[in-house]
């Protein structure tokens, strides 16, 4: 009786190895943080307001990015706190 247990423990545990652990590696469902969206864009940071937009909708000027050409303009570009 004792060796049946042993085997059927050891045949549970092996399908679980075998379609458990195939389950969590697949493919990662769609909008999780390691598959970017279809035309999925960079994203930058404006260095006036730190307001995120997407990388071809900034102005770009002295290799710093802004979300308006006020802010670009505008004294004092320094990064905002993290």
């Amino acid at each position: 009786m004792l060796k049946v247990l042993v085997i059927a423990v050891a045949i549970g545990l092996l399908l679980w190895l075998l379609f458990g652990r195939g389950a969590r590696n697949a493919e990662p469902p769609r909008g999780s943080k390691h598959s970017p969206p279809d035309g999925a864009e960079a994203m930058v940071a404006c260095a006036h307001c730190g307001v995120h937009l997407p990388r071809s909708e900034a102005l770009a000027a002295r290799s710093l990015h802004y979300c308006s050409a006020a802010h670009r303009d505008a004294p004092g570009d320094a990064p905002p706190h993290p």
